[in-house]
């Protein structure tokens, strides 16, 4: 595997990284996950598309502005097409992470919390292959396990740290207590417990919608959705969730009370890798409907959404191989 690495591509086992960069010692860093995939429809020399690139590319701008890190975000696209190039992947997960860097140890300790001087960002990307998108509109989302487990991280959730250790923690205990695939996260406030995301998913409730009509067409015109408030429990902004919201007039973001996830029809869960994935089973408890009308309806749009007649796109840099 050729991974990227501060602006060359080597073999994944040579490429190296200081055991003093602030990447490693603090978690001082932000990543971005991408998608990419081939459309049945693409000639097969049409490079490969990337879902919400200039999404994650918005995000990961902000996420370097609050950080005050220093690297052109523009660069995602062209250095992504370099990379899938370089290892022939088209369907394929993509990893980028942007630490602050290295210090000179010359000029203060390793540990320093702030560094004596501006470091140059340690840039580090790979891609590893995932089984084509199936675009039938038939295609069942997948049905997953989730369990709740406590929010205790910090308040800026929309920064998408490498920090994930409290992630990982409730991950590991949800798959422990209930052989769970994911966990959902509940974060206290004075007024209940507020979903907020689960631990790599963004989350979205189908309740029965006294208003709506029984005999809808749609089942979007039948059920009330909704998708925690971003702010009311500070969580990261999905790129495939916001892609969803940007079209969906219906899906209403709302603080989502903990209690909610036991009422809902339908429990959906979406990300990058996942897209659309129902929950069978929350806490151990049977979810109504899974995988359910909701979840068959946002599968289809969100395949509407990222297959358009393929864009153009721009010419991979030349990269160096080490």
């Amino acid at each position: 595997m050729l991974v990227h690495l501060n602006g060359e591509l080597v073999e994944h086992s040579r490429a190296a990284v200081s055991p003093f960069d602030r990447g490693f010692l603090f978690g001082d860093a932000l990543y971005e996950g991408l998608r990419a995939f081939g459309h049945p429809s693409d000639p097969p020399d049409a490079p490969p598309r990337i879902i919400g690139l200039g999404l994650h590319a918005e995000r990961l701008a902000r996420g370097l502005a609050a950080c005050g890190l220093d690297w052109d975000p523009a660069l995602l696209g062209p250095l992504t097409g370099a990379l899938l190039a370089a290892n022939a992947l088209r369907d394929a997960f993509v990893y980028w992470q942007v630490s602050r860097g290295t210090p000179d140890l010359s000029r203060g300790p390793a540990r320093a919390r702030v560094p004596a001087a501006a470091l140059r960002p340690t840039v580090f990307g790979y891609a590893t292959p995932l089984p084509p998108i199936d675009f039938s509109p038939a295609a069942a989302p997948p049905v997953k396990a989730a369990a709740t487990a406590p929010d205790t991280r910090w308040s800026l959730g929309s920064i998408k740290s490498t920090s994930l250790l409290a992630n990982v923690l409730a991950a590991i205990d949800a798959h422990h207590r209930h052989r769970a695939d994911e966990a959902i996260l509940l974060r206290p406030t004075p007024g209940g417990a507020l979903v907020s995301e689960g631990t790599h998913t963004n989350v979205i409730l189908a309740h029965a919608d006294p208003a709506g009509p029984n005999d809808a067409a749609d089942p979007l015109d039948a059920r009330a959705l909704s998708t925690p408030d971003l702010t009311a429990a500070p969580a990261l902004e999905g790129v495939t969730l916001r892609l969803l919201h940007q079209a969906e007039p219906r899906l209403r973001a709302r603080p989502v009370h903990a209690h909610e996830l036991h009422s809902a029809r339908e429990i959906i869960l979406i990300g990058t890798t996942t897209m659309v994935t129902s929950v069978g089973v929350i806490d151990g408890r049977a979810v109504p409907e899974a995988p359910g009308p909701v979840a068959r309806a946002l599968r289809r749009r969100l395949l509407s959404l990222i297959a358009p007649p393929h864009p153009a796109q721009a010419v991979p840099p030349r990269l160096a191989h080490a």
